[in-house]
């Protein structure tokens, strides 16, 4: 091919707009919706969410929306109480520029074993508002699957008393039900199909985890000899939820 063609052919390749990235629903999440009423945050619970509202009817709750920052983010928190019967719940936040929001169910006193202790705040739902938000919290869910899944492979190691991390058929064998969204890789690098988890391990010290987020981008958690991490999950692993 002639030097003129070569270029006028990559001219063309890099002027042909690429196939735009597919957008992730935002507004809503497990039948709860977030949207702006006279300027305030409002949060809807559609008949989907039904079942989930039972869980904070007339209880306090905290309405929690967070802007994602380079460093971290910036945080601002409603308290109010959800009334008995399904409806919406209305801040005064009138606040711009949030990229996702979460509801929690308010910490609250308990009596465990005739003891009053209290109970942490518990996360109901969390709800993308950007698609800068949505792909947090979609990477922030499927790192908190592949921590699930270590979890359990640490809980058949101990029981199991192995020698090292357990290899994907001992683990599937102990846990059946793993095998339904988890799949063995042959090396840590590999990469499972969308909506999997990728488990690698050398039934030693090296043990890998990789899944895929909406986005395409590839996530990992991987430990080698001598406890060296390697991830670009951190800001979610040792992060706390925001």
């Amino acid at each position: 091919m002639k030097p003129l063609i070569v270029i006028a052919a990559a001219l063309v390749i890099l002027l042909v707009p690429t196939a735009a990235q597919a957008q992730l629903p935002v507004g809503e999440a497990d039948g709860v919706q977030i949207a702006r009423e006279r300027g305030g945050i409002a949060v809807t619970f559609t008949a989907d969410a039904a079942k989930l509202y039972k869980r904070i009817a007339g209880k306090k709750v905290i309405v929690s929306c967070s802007r994602i920052l380079e460093d971290g983010a910036q945080i601002n928190e409603n308290v109010l109480v959800a009334p008995r019967q399904r409806g919406k719940l209305v801040t005064g936040d009138r606040s711009r520029g949030y990229d996702y929001c979460r509801l929690w169910l308010a910490p609250r006193k308990v009596t465990i074993r005739g003891k009053p202790q209290r109970a942490p705040r518990q996360l109901i739902v969390s709800v993308p508002l950007t698609q800068q938000g949505a792909v947090f919290l979609d990477e922030e869910a499927k790192s908190f699957t592949m921590l699930a899944v270590a979890v359990v492979a640490e809980i058949v190691e101990e029981r199991q008393k192995l020698p090292g991390h357990p290899t994907y058929d001992q683990l599937v064998a102990k846990s059946p039900k793993l095998a339904r969204r988890v799949v063995g890789l042959a090396a840590p690098g590999d990469t499972p199909p969308a909506g999997k988890v990728g488990y690698y391990s050398d039934g030693a010290e090296h043990i890998a985890l990789v899944t895929l987020s909406a986005s395409g981008r590839r996530l990992f958690i991987e430990e080698a000899a001598d406890d060296v991490l390697s991830t670009n999950v951190a800001e979610y692993v040792f992060g706390e939820l925001s």
